[in-house]
């Protein structure tokens, strides 16, 4: 039986390297009610004013399929991104 009320934390962890162009991002949702999570990692590098790269992934973890983080476990993803402005 669920709980009537979800309880959720979350924390954002950010440190930047290199003179601030890499930057290393953690981002987690926690529920202790549902022990579940839902985390997600990135990092980002700006190469020139114009030209940055990002990986990062969403990752999903429950100990049962009915909770909502739990839900998504096969869903857990990775990619890889390129932008460039002008």
């Amino acid at each position: 039986m669920r709980d009537e009320n979800r309880h959720v934390l979350t924390q954002r962890l950010t440190w930047l390297t290199h003179s601030q162009n890499l930057e290393w991002s953690l981002f987690l949702f926690y529920s202790p009610s549902d022990r579940d999570a839902y985390l997600r990692p990135r990092v980002g590098y700006q190469v020139d004013d114009h030209l940055s790269v990002e990986a990062g992934g969403n990752l999903f973890f429950g100990a049962q399929e009915e909770t909502f983080f739990g839900q998504f476990e096969d869903n857990n993803n990775l990619y890889l991104g390129v932008r460039y402005g002008f």
